[in-house]
């Protein structure tokens, strides 16, 4: 089974140890979706065709100017099917993880479970 990002917001929680900052949406984003920040200060769904510098998982959904919890740091109940121990990438489709690096190369974490992802982004691929 692959990794996917579990659909159901009800089970999107950040765990014991987690650093979980408000932070207000700039799209449309569904919880469990990976996020970025961007120049306007707001947060969009993450997508790896261009240079990611941060990552963080949106804990509830929500459109834009909304503000939501989102996990920067630390382990977040989000994910299915990942492979314990295996790195965690932000896909070319936005909001969606994956264990294959997208275009460019940005690192969200580790499977810490298959449901639950450790949150400690990396930049790997700035060309």
């Amino acid at each position: 089974m692959a990794i996917g990002r579990d659909t159901t917001a009800a089970n999107i929680k950040p765990l014991e140890g987690a650093i979980v900052q408000k932070v207000q949406l700039g799209d449309t984003t569904s919880a469990g979706e990976l996020i970025a920040l961007q120049s306007d200060g707001k947060w969009d769904p993450a997508i790896g065709t261009s240079i990611t510098l941060t990552v963080a998982v949106a804990i509830q959904g929500g459109a834009d100017t909304n503000w939501v919890d989102a996990v920067v740091y630390g382990p977040v109940k989000c994910i299915t099917g990942g492979t314990i121990g295996a790195l965690v990438y932000v896909s070319d489709t936005a909001g969606e993880p994956s264990e294959t690096a997208g275009t460019k190369d940005t690192v969200v974490g580790w499977n810490k479970s298959a449901t639950v992802l450790f949150v400690a982004p990396q930049i790997i691929d700035f060309s």
